[in-house]
């Protein structure tokens, strides 16, 4: 079993570990990869697994609403903790709610439980990536703009495939060993990615930080055995929901907290110091799921 862990965690650790030590010697900026990474082969992941490995897309219907559990469930239930802690719930409650189910949970979920997890996994992300764009931008003190969001490709690469899958259209041969090439690319890159930008990230408000990086992966956990009471799960679907209520904090609150100027520093202490722990938090959730 602990070799399995291992395992899993290794390829994960160690492309990160990659990035991060090459953005310490180079100083170099993950911009453009990152466009290219959400603006190409992210959505071709999407759309290649819904469309080509997603069995039916009425798995999703209920198995997307516990994400959507997840999310809004713990912001609600930390809500009342923000009071006892003297802490801004804008400033707090995102990066608690809204976790790094791309940057991690994608890879985590591959190499766990092979290809066939990747698009009920993507189908939490897109409940998370909806609401990062949309509440977490409002409770940042931005305003929403559903147009912005409906052009976002991993939005649209997720309406085709679910166009594909529903009508059992597939694209011709000589096109999907392309798309399947490019769609292993996003999984490397995105890791990498992680590395470079926990390497930028300041632990000033560590003690914060740190309350934080054990009550974002207990109240994911929490809620997400609320959807699986509710919701007639399969084993498979129950080892993802709980994985990505596990899961840190998305990186990218940390870039919305700079860009609208909320508490920014704050922000970043919460990302780095969750994504820190969780190197203790994943293993464990591993480690149940699997002798479970």
């Amino acid at each position: 079993m602990f070799l399995k862990i291992i395992e899993i965690i290794f390829p994960v650790l160690i492309i990160a570990l990659i990035g991060y030590f090459y953005a310490k010697k180079e100083k170099i900026s993950m911009d453009i990869p990152n466009k290219i990474n959400l603006e190409v082969f992210i959505p071709i992941l999407v759309f290649y697994a819904i469309s080509e490995k997603l069995p039916s897309i009425t798995t999703l219907g209920t198995f997307s609403l516990g994400a959507v559990i997840v999310v809004l469930g713990s912001g609600i239930i930390l809500y009342p903790i923000t009071k006892l802690l003297g802490v801004n719930p804008r400033t707090f409650l995102p990066s608690m709610m809204f976790n790094n189910s791309i940057n991690l949970g994608l890879p985590l979920a591959l190499f766990a439980f092979g290809e066939k997890a990747m698009a009920l996994i993507i189908a939490l992300s897109i409940v998370q990536i909806v609401g990062q764009f949309t509440i977490a931008v409002v409770m940042y003190g931005g305003v929403a703009k559903i147009s912005e969001l409906l052009k976002n490709p991993v939005i649209l690469a997720t309406f085709f495939g679910l166009i594909f899958n529903y009508y059992n259209l597939h694209l011709p041969q000589i096109l999907i060993e392309p798309l399947k090439m490019l769609s292993q690319i996003s999984i490397p890159l995105v890791l990498f990615a992680l590395g470079v930008r926990l390497s930028t990230i300041e632990f000033s408000h560590w003690k914060i930080g740190l309350i934080g990086a054990i009550l974002c992966p207990l109240s994911g956990i929490l809620m997400a055995l609320v959807a699986i009471y509710i919701f007639d799960y399969t084993p498979l679907q129950t080892s993802l929901i709980i994985l990505f209520g596990a899961l840190p904090p998305a990186v990218v609150n940390s870039l919305m907290a700079e860009k609208y100027g909320y508490d920014s520093s704050v922000v970043a202490s919460l990302v780095a110091v969750g994504n820190l722990f969780s190197l203790i938090v994943i293993p464990i959730v591993l480690y149940f799921l699997f002798i479970i």
